[in-house]
């Protein structure tokens, strides 16, 4: 196992905020979840632009592989409901 800094840009659209807003809860509960078991997600937060506008995530995670964390945030609400854009993703080993 190991640890990475996951950085992931939000979608650009001006509905993006809303369809965060939407799903926050449950994207929390999802990663706390996570957290509990020690699987994957260790601490994430969102990041904002200056302005107060939330724009992208950051995430340590621990897990076997790049893979193991991408296959993790393809399932996660945020992706799923379009405010995560996976093209911007980017997976640093610590």
């Amino acid at each position: 196992m190991g640890e990475y800094l996951v950085l992931v840009r939000d979608f650009t659209d001006a509905d993006c905020i809303n369809r965060r807003m939407q799903v926050r809860e449950k994207h929390l509960d999802n990663a706390r979840a996570l957290m509990r078991k020690g699987h994957v997600i260790n601490i994430g937060g969102a990041l904002g632009d200056g302005d107060g506008k939330l724009v992208a995530s950051a995430l340590v995670c621990i897990a076997d592989s790049e893979e193991q964390i991408k296959e993790v945030l393809e399932s996660d609400i945020y992706v799923k409901n379009n405010v995560w854009d996976l093209s911007t993703l980017r997976i640093s080993k610590l």
